[in-house]
């Protein structure tokens, strides 16, 4: 009678995370259809009513802090959260002096703020100076490990993050050569006291030279230095003025363009204002995108996230924009490819894609039903603009190289794939096709490249890397006085290894020590999972792999049968009866995996492409679990649960 006391209790536990599930996925369909009300609705409950003191502070008056500052008040409205009820803003600018930037750093510094935004490079240094303990999160910063605010994009300041906007020199300086025929020389002026400015010219100089160009640069110390450089480059012969982006330069920007005007030799810019100043064309980062993005890493920090957790990102969105009088007076024609991209230039193509699984799991459904429908918010019609043709290995390798085989043997305009087994068997076989990965965990380890930065250079793609941190601080506050966790890793997945690895070490930061059982197939698992309920365990905390993840229910059933807390890193695992999952969104991997795709098929390559991190994660939590396992998950992880 026990055990069927139990069964019926499991059965209910999965009818009522069915429900649940139903419940998310409806929501999510919504969210499609209106994600900005979906957001505020769903997802802010636990930021909203709490008087927040925010800050903001900018180096000098520029286009680009304005639209990085617009991009910040807008993305908080759209969260719900009202300026004067939810929040107060207060705003310093240095007005392009270093000595008052230092000033509104010490004056930022002696007060209490829940999140300091920032914009530009000076202004960030001088927070870094300044500032220790409190929340910065930059929106404007070109290089940030250059600007010392970190040894990587992972490895940072502890109290910082943001949004890299660091420019697309190979775009402009393409479409510099591809607009002015025969063009040899172009120019630059730089600010020598911007450390940004000094990478920037050497990034400019470093790909002009690649496409054949020479590149002359004067620097400028002031205002009042501007108007002269422009004319000494001028004076020296060159045919195009390609103007970095700093802070001095940006502000004087108009008596730039005046030397241009007055010189006739075209005007470039990487500031997408400056077109309607009098510039060609710009291709320009979008500071209005960094600034929303820079407020989705405040939301994580107000919800408890450190900023150390938080690794340093690029702007998602690049525009290219056109001025058509100064293409006349210039006497110079923008190739039409260009002036198409306000449009929708992927349209009616009928491009040719294909999608790799390894494995049939929740994440690889969940990714390819988010590259279906970003790339029909994208304005493509399956079956009019693009084919997709999936391919799944059951889990097994061999069948998986004959998959690449295949592809290989074809051609795409762009290949999908998911899982790292499946990148890792295309990585070895597709060398010139366009490759985009969703669900890999860590993809320098997994062998496509040397950082986020310098990969192979026909692929990119989204890392869904766990957050064994959170999960730990999860589990422990959930548990207190918990000692001894356990999961399951898979030898023969790269990922699964690393996963062990990095939990391991998360659980000894906070006192806990992990049993780990290997399984190398389905018919394994059931047996790992027995091996670990019996050492002692406390709690599963089940690490995310192909093999695991199919066979979640069957560690599940183990954990009811032996009334052992199981945590879960994969969302629908909520559903099969775990307390709580901290999870990786694997539907927004594939939503971010598609815009990768975007940007390749209007013309970037995916060397130029870093890897990035997925932009969204979440945790569930099954109240009914909760009761079978007599446990309490924090309030304030409820908050924040979807």
């Amino acid at each position: 009678m026990k055990i069927k006391k139990i069964i019926n209790e499991v059965l209910a536990l999965i009818l009522a995370g069915g429900i649940l599930l139903v419940s998310d996925l409806t929501n999510r369909r919504n969210g499609s259809e209106d994600q900005g009300k979906s957001s505020e609705n769903k997802e802010n409950r636990g930021i909203k009513g709490r008087n927040y003191r925010f800050c903001m502070a900018e180096y000098t008056d520029s286009p680009n802090a304005e639209d990085a500052e617009q991009g910040v008040r807008d993305e908080l409205k759209r969260l719900g959260l009202e300026e004067g009820t939810d929040f107060t803003m207060k705003v310093f600018n240095a007005q392009g002096d270093i000595s008052t930037m230092n000033s509104i750093a010490e004056a930022i510094a002696s007060e209490k703020w829940d999140i300091i935004f920032s914009s530009s490079t000076p202004t960030t240094q001088s927070l870094a100076r300044k500032i220790k303990n409190m929340p910065v999160v930059f929106t404007n910063v070109g290089d940030p490990i250059r600007a010392g605010l970190g040894n990587s994009f992972e490895d940072h300041l502890s109290n910082f993050t943001g949004i890299s906007t660091v420019s697309d020199f190979a775009g402009l300086v393409k479409l510099v050569v591809e607009s002015v025929h025969g063009i040899k020389t172009i120019g630059t002026i730089y600010t020598p006291g911007e450390v940004n400015s000094v990478v920037y010219k050497e990034e400019l100089e470093r790909e002009a030279a690649q496409q054949g160009l020479k590149l002359i640069a004067v620097p400028a110390n002031s205002v009042t230095e501007v108007a002269d450089a422009a004319l000494s480059i001028s004076a020296q012969g060159i045919q195009a003025f390609t103007q970095i982006l700093d802070n001095l330069t940006s502000s004087c920007a108009p008596t730039i363009i005046k030397v241009a005007y007055d010189k006739k030799i075209p005007y470039f810019a990487f500031v997408g204002k400056q077109v309607k100043q009098g510039a060609i064309a710009a291709v320009s980062r979008d500071y209005y995108t960094a600034g929303v993005e820079g407020v989705g890493m405040a939301k994580q920090i107000l919800e408890g996230k450190s900023p150390k957790e938080i690794p340093y990102q690029y702007v998602s969105k690049t525009n290219v924009d056109v001025n058509a009088d100064a293409e006349k007076y210039f006497k110079v024609k923008i190739p039409e490819k260009y002036l198409v991209q306000k449009q929708n230039p992927l349209k009616g193509k009928n491009f040719k894609f294909c999608l790799a699984h390894y494995i049939d799991s929740s994440n690889s459904e969940d990714c390819e039903k988010g590259i279906r429908d970003q790339l029909k918010q994208a304005g493509l019609e399956e079956g009019v603009d693009f084919s997709m043709k999936v391919f799944n290995a059951q889990g097994d390798i061999s069948t998986l190289n004959s998959i690449v085989d295949a592809i290989s043997n074809n051609k795409w305009d762009l290949v999908f794939c998911s899982s790292t087994p499946t990148i890792q068997a295309i990585s070895k076989k597709i060398t010139k096709m366009p490759v985009v990965f969703t669900n890999v965990g860590d993809p320098v380890r997994a062998g496509l490249g040397e950082s986020f930065e310098k990969h192979l250079p026909n692929m990119t793609g989204i890392s869904t890397i766990s957050d064994f941190e959170g999960m730990i601080k999860l589990v422990v506050e959930t548990m207190p006085g918990i000692k001894k966790i356990g999961t399951i890793f898979t030898p023969g997945e790269i990922n699964s290894v690393v996963y062990k690895e990095e939990l391991e070490k998360a659980a000894k930061r906070h006192g806990l020590s992990l049993i780990a059982v290997p399984a190398n197939s389905a018919t394994e698992v059931a047996d790992a999972a027995q091996s670990i309920a019996s050492r002692g365990i406390q709690a599963f905390t089940q690490i995310s792999d192909n093999l695991t993840s199919s066979c979640g229910a069957s560690i599940i059933k183990v954990a009811y049968d032996t009334r052992i807390p199981y945590f879960a890193f994969i969302e629908k695992q909520v559903a099969q009866g775990a307390v709580a999952s901290h999870a990786r969104d694997y539907y927004y991997a594939g939503v971010d995996a598609a815009n990768m795709a975007i940007e390749i098929l209007n013309g970037k390559s995916p060397q130029e492409i870093p890897f990035r991190y997925v932009t969204k994660s979440l945790i569930k939590i099954n109240p009914e679990a909760e009761k079978y396992f007599k446990v309490k998950v924090p309030a304030h992880y409820m908050t924040n649960s979807k």
